[in-house]
């Protein structure tokens, strides 16, 4: 690995904080946020905020005064700045030059992305932008975002496990639609049943990320043997759909 590349891994939650350690990850919880947009979703993750992190500082950030009067009044616990995020003086009015992380979450992608920028240009530590268009999050990614929201894969994600149902658990697709992490039943006619993972030929582009059996998380080696009824949680490639279906023995549109 190298700097800069971006990982996926499949670890047991309780080890999630020792497992980002040792990516050099170890930044305690944010004590501090911005969010820019009070709509819905500014609502609710201010509302989230509140009930779970008490010892968090939370600011939203909204254009319209009607709306901001109404935050006002159901937010005790939430700073209210009427105004532009994309006006440098209310960033910083708001904080946002020394806060840990800005959220933008407005219903325009644009807002969201240069204010993104904006605030990481004013000394926002973290900042995470809400992205609808699909096309916009590839030029993104390179521009010093550090997270970015996608609903539509969010969406696409919930549907695909209702539609792929049955032998398919869940569907996360990857950022940029690079591929997908699947959570799968393993079969017994499964190809991956019955034999060492460093026999089971799995082809190039995908990779078994770990194994889920009887309530407990199982980290996979090469001598690691699937069972039948094992959930196995795979990392495919875009184009590489055919090959997990052999590997499943299911067709993975099946109802």
């Amino acid at each position: 690995m190298q700097t800069g590349d971006r990982v996926y891994f499949v670890c047991d939650s309780t080890h999630l904080d020792r497992a980002m350690a040792s990516f050099g990850h170890e930044e305690g919880e944010a004590r501090s946020v911005v969010i820019a947009g009070g709509g819905s979703i500014g609502l609710m993750l201010s509302r989230e905020i509140e009930a779970n992190f008490h010892n968090t500082n939370n600011q939203i950030i909204e254009l319209h005064a009607g709306r901001a009067k109404s935050l006002a009044e159901e937010l005790q616990g939430t700073g209210i700045i009427n105004g532009d995020a994309l006006d440098s003086a209310i960033l910083r009015e708001a904080g946002v030059h020394k806060t840990e992380t800005f959220v933008a979450v407005t219903e325009d992608d644009e807002v969201n992305i240069l204010s993104a920028l904006l605030a990481k240009r004013t000394g926002a530590k973290h900042a995470v932008a809400l992205v609808n268009i699909p096309g916009f999050i590839p030029l993104v990614s390179t521009l010093g975002v550090d997270a970015l929201i996608n609903p539509s894969q969010i969406t696409v994600s919930s549907i695909l496990e209702h539609v792929r149902r049955g032998r398919i658990r869940d569907v996360h697709p990857i950022v940029e639609d690079l591929g997908e992490v699947l959570e799968a039943e393993a079969l017994p006619s499964s190809l991956l049943v019955g034999k060492p993972l460093r026999a089971a030929k799995i082809p190039k582009g995908l990779a078994i990320g770990g194994v889920y059996r009887d309530g407990k998380a199982i980290a996979v080696r090469g001598d690691t043997v699937i069972e039948a009824g094992d959930t196995v949680i795979i990392f495919v490639v875009r184009g590489k759909i055919a090959q997990v279906e052999k590997l499943l023995s299911v067709r993975l549109d099946f109802f």
